[in-house]
């Protein structure tokens, strides 16, 4: 009789219980954050369904429950407020005092060395996520053509109105910003915008040309 529901007492473990909520609710925090993963959220919510039922059975402590849900809090917050590092240390220390005194420590007391372990690895794992996915949302997306906007490059086809211009190792087609604006070849250009697949470019003002130009006028 005991062999037969021996899965059941494992499920039970307090330890194992701390895990799986832990585990849990990092899934369901990297699928909210990075969506259309599914995995991460999948395997989150059956940790966590597991890890409430084997809480529900060993009667899961009010403090313990509060300084789980404080650590949750502590990781929105680093979020919401871009502290990633300070409030997800606090998440962390959040997390192991939740798993120390989540259940009675008389009767069913849990592994501290590995609610700590566990809780460092899971917290630290988090915060990578956090912060990649906070340096991927400020980066600007920008494809194609759009990255060239500011560099500057040289005329290879006198721009009457339309030419060609060599800018990041490639021709493109471009015409001046300005109706009045006009280039020849050999001319520095400076990419203002786009039209289409074509470049709205200018005069570049801080290029050799255009510096010798200066000291001819002055002359």
């Amino acid at each position: 009789m005991p062999d037969r529901y021996a899965p059941y007492v494992e499920l039970t473990d307090p330890t194992l219980v701390f895990l799986l909520i832990t585990l849990g609710l990092v899934g369901v925090g990297i699928e909210t954050l990075t969506p259309g993963g599914f995995f991460p959220g999948l395997v989150g919510i059956i940790a966590l369904i597991l890890g409430i039922v084997g809480a529900v059975d060993l009667n899961a402590t009010a403090g313990g429950i509060g300084l789980l849900i404080l650590s949750i809090a502590f990781f929105i917050g680093a979020v919401a407020l871009k502290l990633y590092r300070p409030l997800s240390i606090l998440g962390v220390i959040s997390l192991i005092l939740a798993g120390t005194f989540m259940f009675d420590r008389d009767s069913d007391p849990t592994s501290i060395p590995i609610v700590v372990a566990g809780s460092i690895l899971l917290g630290a794992f988090l915060l990578f996520v956090i912060e990649r996915v906070s340096v991927v949302k400020q980066t600007p997306v920008r494809y194609g053509p759009e990255e060239l906007i500011g560099q500057t490059g040289d005329v290879r086809q006198g721009l009457s109105p339309t030419g060609q211009v060599f800018i990041d190792g490639a021709l493109w087609q471009a015409e001046p910003s300005e109706s009045s604006q006009s280039a020849t070849v050999g001319d520095r250009i400076r990419v203002d915008g786009i039209r289409g697949l074509t470049l709205l470019v200018s005069p570049d003002g801080t290029g050799p040309d255009s510096n010798q130009q200066t000291e001819g006028a002055d002359s």
